[in-house]
């Protein structure tokens, strides 16, 4: 086991985590799916709108597979994310700004944004769409860059899931005191800054891997998933999964989505 471990502990690391592409694990994870489509939604979305805002759009990947049509600009926070968004949307048209991107929702509190150094870039009402997938936002600086009568149509990870085992337990880390973000904590956080909810759902999404390079690989893509993730460290943890693997054939780690669409009255 020793060694197969180490192999997919290598393999994983051997693989570029450029941009915001999962594509790699296809063949080796999959994410139950909604009963919600938000691609073809945002599709949707945007060919009916006049100018349409992406907040943070990672690497590009999932406007591009979209290929809207009409005016969309998108946002980037992480900086070695922005060139190869910048890159790939350039053949679609869309230009990609570099912009703070907000703290986590449950974070916020009453901080301001602009005193927070993370206003969107754009001016009052610039937009009659506003989209955001997997990413914390600023619903105040949502409200603003909206026109009257524009929407706001995000999906989001929460913490809601119940099939399956939670990173935290499984890597032995100390659970996050902090209020869940939930469909309930989003979308009241939406409507106390003005936003009026068209519709709000949620549903479980558990993430089933096949192989341990895939576990190793989808931490370090998304390293907020266990604090201080560690593949020399977390040893013992990784052994244990690959038994698990060995036996069960998968490993469930539960998780949720949800979809809000909110108009700027």
């Amino acid at each position: 086991m020793d060694s197969t471990v180490s192999s997919a502990i290598e393999e994983a690391f051997g693989v570029s985590i450029a941009g915001w592409d999962f594509s790699w694990l296809r063949g080796r994870a999959h994410e139950a799916p909604p009963s919600w489509n938000y691609g073809r939604l945002v599709r949707a979305a945007v060919g009916r709108s006049q100018f349409a805002l992406d907040i943070d759009t990672g690497g590009g990947e999932f406007i591009e597979r979209l290929a809207p049509s009409g005016f969309l600009v998108a946002t980037e926070g992480y900086a070695p994310n922005v060139d190869v968004a910048a890159n790939r949307l350039a053949s679609v048209g869309i230009p990609v700004v570099q912009a703070a991107s907000a703290p986590a929702n449950v974070d916020q509190g009453d901080a301001d944004p602009w005193a927070s150094r993370a206003p969107l870039p754009f001016n009052d009402s610039a937009f009659d769409l506003v989209i955001n997938r997997h990413s914390s936002y600023w619903p105040p600086e949502v409200f603003r860059v909206l026109r009257a009568g524009g929407r706001f149509l995000t999906q989001q990870r929460s913490e809601a899931g119940r099939d399956g085992e939670a990173w935290e337990r499984l890597f032995g880390r100390t659970p996050h005191t902090h209020r869940r973000f939930d469909l309930e904590f989003a979308a009241n956080q939406l409507v106390r800054n003005g936003l009026v909810l068209a519709r709000a759902e949620e549903a479980d999404t558990p993430m089933v891997f096949r192989d341990l390079a895939g576990v190793v690989f989808y931490l370090r893509l998304v390293p907020w998933s266990v604090d201080n993730f560690d593949p020399n460290k977390d040893r013992e943890v990784l052994e244990h999964i690959q038994q698990q693997l060995a036996t069960d054939g998968e490993l469930r780690i539960r998780g949720s989505h949800m979809l809000i669409d909110c108009v700027k009255p």
